[in-house]
């Protein structure tokens, strides 16, 4: 069995194995990026091993976790030199191991907080990116700015020098670049929200106006916050995934992660080389990318929640054989995603309808098991933007107000064969009490209008009474 390390990477290069083209040795980033989960490592890594491998930019990633992470995960990357695979697979079956060395350090915030405020500090370092979740960000979504009620924030807010939070340790740093050298950074969100960038700037500004209000004019001046968009289905790394890099290629790397072949990444322009230089890596700049993220949000992402509470109902737990379900997929393609397109504008260069015939595709790679789980956690997070949002938008939105309802149902926790189900939220106790009054869960999500709400109240029951099979066949006329 081969283990990852600069030393085999002349073996591995034998077995015909992709390996970094680049020297490995004495990295000193410019890049600092917050959140070293799996999509991140399928996504915006594998921009930097392009960028690397062409010698456009050479010196890697400064890897950061603000939470404690697993030591097994930490002490693998470690032993690995940072390396770690990358195994990519298309709806055909055909797949592409690559082994990645983009990742020049990593340091965990709980674990040494100095270092990770020097680096974001750092006269040196020029771009930090952020993959945290929607959760990260302790925004208030209903009300459009920073929860001030949140734990974390009201910590950070109170301490002189143990800051928890992404916004509270981004401002803290901030800070210290202000009085150590004044270099503008440009800090830029990778997570799948609307205006990422506006909302990651809107928490930052308030947050200071609060604790360091004398840097605030500075920081409007001198910090750049990108909108962008990103795409690449990245599932959780399971047992079987790293098994199956054992048997095929004779690696072991609990490190790795498996995803789609498909990736897609759109940035707001702005003019400063850490920004330019994803051109020649195939990311797309652009001057507007609010078209690109409310397809992709309300299309991919609505269609996940949308697809995944009634699957998962009806006894499905990998999303490709809940898309190859009939009644599912007709749900999906032929209804939901042709609502929610009339709530769209023009992408420019997007063709959507064979956009989303290429979701439905990628939903069915089989070869990558996606966990409807997965698509269901954190609901009260993603559904606003995803499904509410263009609801309150469009006249044709019955199949929209359907997925509510199927989303209601599966809170209650018991599927329909009496099996818990597990969820995965941080509103679940509000979400639970609120879905006992349909006019109380709905406005909750910002809907108040009579019809909308009867017609809820309709499906809900159907589903209730008849289970998810029966009322997907009344609904599509089956």
């Amino acid at each position: 069995m081969i283990q990852l390390s600069n030393k085999t990477l002349p073996i591995l290069k034998a077995k015909s194995i992709k390996i970094p083209l680049y020297n490995r040795e004495n990295l000193k980033p410019s890049l600092a990026h917050i959140g070293l989960g799996a999509f991140h490592r399928s996504h915006y890594l594998t921009y930097i091993e392009e960028l690397m491998n062409k010698g456009i930019y050479t010196n890697g990633v400064h890897e950061i976790d603000l939470i404690p992470t697993s030591k097994e995960f930490s002490s693998a990357l470690s032993k690995q030199d940072y390396l770690y695979s990358i195994l990519s697979k298309d709806p055909s079956g055909i797949e592409e191991l690559e082994i990645r060395g983009g990742i020049a350090n990593y340091t965990n915030y709980t674990e040494d907080s100095k270092t990770v405020l020097d680096v974001l500090s750092s006269v040196e370092t020029k771009l930090i990116t952020l993959t945290v979740t929607e959760k990260g960000y302790c925004y208030d979504s209903e009300n459009h700015k920073l929860d001030l009620k949140n734990p974390l924030i009201i910590n950070d807010l109170q301490t002189t020098s143990n800051e928890k939070s992404l916004i509270g340790v981004l401002s803290k740093a901030l800070k210290l670049r202000f009085e150590n050298n004044k270099v503008p950074v440009t800090i830029m969100s990778l997570d799948n929200i609307p205006e990422n960038g506006n909302m990651l700037k809107g928490c930052i500004y308030e947050f200071i106006s609060l604790k360091h209000p004398q840097i605030l004019d500075w920081v409007k001046e001198n910090i750049n916050f990108p909108n962008t968009m990103v795409d690449r289905i990245t599932p959780v790394t399971t047992k079987q995934d790293i098994k199956e890099l054992e048997d095929k290629y004779g690696i072991n790397d609990i490190c790795g992660v498996h995803c789609e072949s498909f990736k897609t990444w759109v940035i707001e322009n702005i003019d400063i080389f850490e920004i330019q230089m994803f051109k020649e890596a195939g990311a797309l700049i652009v001057d507007s990318v609010t078209p690109y993220e409310l397809m992709k949000i309300r299309l991919l992402n609505g269609a996940h929640s949308a697809l995944s509470y009634p699957s998962y109902l009806l006894g499905y737990r990998d999303v490709d054989d809940a898309i190859n379900d009939l009644l599912i997929n007709d749900f999906i393609r032929n209804h939901y995603m042709n609502e929610i397109t009339k709530s769209l504008s023009p992408v420019p260069g997007i063709d959507l309808e064979n956009y989303k015939d290429q979701l439905i595709n990628r939903f069915s790679n089989k070869y990558i098991k996606d966990q409807l789980l997965r698509l269901a956690s954190d609901g009260s997070k993603k559904i606003t933007n995803a499904i509410v949002k263009p609801l309150l938008e469009v006249k044709e939105r019955n199949s929209l107000i359907l997925a509510l309802a199927f989303w209601a149902v599966f809170l209650k926790g018991i599927d329909e064969e009496g099996n818990t189900i597990i969820i995965e939220d941080p509103n679940e106790n509000l979400l639970k009490e609120k879905i006992k009054n349909d006019k109380d869960f709905m406005n909750y999500l910002g809907i108040y209008e009579k019809e909308i709400i009867d017609i809820y109240s309709f499906y809900k029951s159907r589903i209730e009474k008849n289970g998810a099979k029966l009322t997907l066949k009344e609904f599509l006329g089956k």
